[in-house]
This record gives C-alpha cells, sequence and structure tokens, in this order.
C-alpha cells in the first residue's frame, strides 16, 4: 500500500505538488520517473541489444551516428573520422552484453527497447529517443531519415513501462538526446547542431518552460553532432569536457557553479568522453581511455572500466547506448 500525505499533496483547490513531485510520481504513475540530476543513483536504463541490423550502416553507406551530413554538403576534402571498417556483429554483441552486466552489477534494472527491424539500423542508440527530465521524457525528433521510425517503438515500450510522456518535439524541429543534458534540477544544456536545431531547442525550451527548468544553449563545432562529444557529468560537482569543442562563457558558467572541469585526455581515442555515472562520482568507463581514467582517479572519480571498442566503429559509445528512466535523488 501506498502511503502519502493527502493534506500535502492535495487541497479543494486541486494539486498542490509539480507535476515531478517524487510521492506524487509513486502515487499515480507508480514510479518516481525521470530524473532531477545527471549523476543521481542509477535505477532504471534503457537499451537496444544490436543485431544485424547494424551491417545494414555499412552495406547501405548509411551515415553513422558520429558523422555529419554537413560536411558531405562542404567542397573539399577533409579528414574522414568513419573509416572504422565493418563491426564484427558477434564481438558488438559480447561487449554489449558485457555493458549490461557492468550496469546490472551496480544495481541498474535493464530495459530492453521492443519492437523495430533490420529497417531501423541505428537504434542501438537509445539515448538519442528523447530527453529524460524530472517527471518523465520528452520525445525527440530525429534528424536522419533512417531513424524517424524508432520513436513509434520507444513510444510503444515506454507506455508499457508507465513512464510519462510529457512532450514531443515535432515540426521542422530536431532533437537528440544525447545532445542534452541536466546539470541540476532546474538547470538543463543542449549542444545546437545539425541535429539539434533552432527550432528544436524552442520547443524543448518551452516544455522546460513549464517545468521551471532553465536551458542553456552552445554551439558546437560543425563536425560534432552531440554534446555528449565534449560534456559529461561525473558528480554533483565534477564534469568530464573537451575544452576545444566548448564556448569559453560555458565553460565559465559551469565554473561559477562551483563545478570542477576535468579534461579528457588527448591521446585516448576520441570517444573516451562518451561514458555513464551510475552514482554520484562512479562512472561506467571505457577501458580503452587509460589516460583519461587515471586523471578521473585522481580527481576522486571511481571508475568501472568496460571494454566497448568495437562499438566505436559504428561511431558510438557508453553513454549513447544507454537512456536513463530513473535516477534517484542522493
Amino acid at each position: 500500500m501506498i502511503m502519502f500525505d493527502r493534506e500535502r499533496l492535495f487541497s479543494e483547490q486541486g494539486v498542490r505538488e509539480p507535476f515531478h513531485d517524487e510521492a506524487l510520481l509513486k502515487l499515480l504513475w507508480g514510479e518516481r520517473w525521470g530524473l532531477r540530476h545527471p549523476t543521481g543513483t542509477l535505477k532504471k536504463v534503457l537499451v537496444h541489444r544490436p543485431g544485424r541490423e547494424i551491417l545494414e550502416l555499412h552495406r547501405k553507406r548509411y551515415e553513422v551516428e558520429a558523422g555529419s551530413l554537413l560536411l558531405k554538403n562542404v567542397a573539399g576534402r577533409m579528414i574522414s573520422s568513419n573509416g572504422r571498417g565493418q563491426p564484427d556483429l558477434e564481438l558488438v554483441q559480447k561487449q554489449h552484453d558485457q555493458l549490461v552486466e557492468a550496469l546490472r552489477a551496480e544495481g541498474v534494472e535493464i530495459v530492453y527497447l521492443e519492437g523495430g527491424s533490420h529497417l531501423l539500423p541505428d537504434r542501438l542508440y537509445t539515448r538519442d529517443l528523447g530527453m529524460v527530465v524530472p517527471g518523465g521524457i520528452i520525445m525527440g525528433r530525429f534528424a536522419l531519415y533512417l531513424r524517424l521510425g524508432e520513436t513509434r517503438f520507444a513510444v510503444e515500450t515506454l507506455t508499457r513501462l508507465g513512464m510519462p510522456i510529457l512532450g514531443l518535439i515535432q515540426g521542422n524541429a530536431f532533437a537528440e538526446g544525447g545532445s542534452f543534458s541536466m546539470i541540476h534540477d532546474n538547470l538543463a544544456v543542449v549542444g545546437r547542431s545539425e541535429r539539434f536545431n533552432q527550432a528544436g531547442i524552442e520547443q524543448l525550451r518551452n516544455i522546460l518552460d513549464i517545468h521551471h527548468i532553465e536551458l542553456l544553449a552552445v554551439d558546437l563545432p560543425a563536425g560534432k553532432i552531440h554534446l555528449d562529444e565534449a560534456f559529461m557529468m561525473l558528480d554533483r560537482d565534477k564534469a568530464l569536457i573537451n575544452r576545444d569543442l566548448l564556448p569559453y562563457w560555458f565553460l565559465t558558467h559551469l565554473q561559477d557553479l562551483g563545478i570542477q572541469l576535468i579534461h579528457v585526455d588527448p591521446e585516448d581515442p576520441l570517444l573516451t568522453i562518451n561514458c555513464l555515472a551510475v552514482r554520484p562520482g562512479r562512472v561506467i568507463f571505457p577501458a580503452s581511455g587509460v589516460r583519461t581514467s587515471k586523471l578521473l582517479q585522481e580527481n576522486g572519480v571511481e571508475v568501472v572500466p568496460v571494454d566497448v571498442s568495437e562499438m566505436y566503429k559504428m561511431g558510438g559509445g557508453i553513454h549513447c547506448m544507454t537512456l536513463p528512466l530513473i535516477r534517484l535523488d542522493n
């Protein structure tokens, strides 16, 4: 039986507490959905175990996750970051299973994305499905046509779970969760890029304003598509960054908030920054990022190494492959 303070939650005029009040969420929606801070204790996460659909990314020459459509339309030769070769499906599945087991060892409940087919070769990257905020999720809208069908299956999965859907980006807007992060319970940030355009930012800001959450927007370099290539919260007062990809004003603002900035080692693999906090100051981290891992530990961050090296051939990492549905405050 759920116990709650009726006088606190209700009045003759209606519900007193905000939608994301934890007791109200538990009472009406069965869980304390969403997250207030991106490093709160992770309790439930959405993933998709990769199948043969990932091979379609190479056979049909689709644009992979970390690529840039914009740069393909610029005349002249540029250094390509996509020459990774075809992934080994068996190894990809093994590494994904190891990631899932590492999460389970931290007490995280795993939810698998349902539905889909070989026509959705990029659905491994569940992070991009939406923006998780206090009380639920705001569904995004993909910039790539090959990902458009993913939203339907995500909504079906989340609806069966009972997670509140607080909004849906639509029209000519693009918005992908890999370029979004909460900083604390009433402040969030998004990276403006070809995957998260100004229309998407404006729609997201309107929804967040209802929930009294301020939204910052930072411009990413043309060759970068998601904020999680440049910024990652590790603890309530620590962030992993690539300062070369972020504007000065944003770094200054983070420091003004009392957040210690730790710079990813440039000699580690490109996607080393793409990690996942499972609780404040403890992160699931790519095993190949040995220099940065040592730096984090020297600065009081616990590291759980997981090998995701084969995933890099598809252009994504640990953060890309995980969508937290519930984080608890600490």
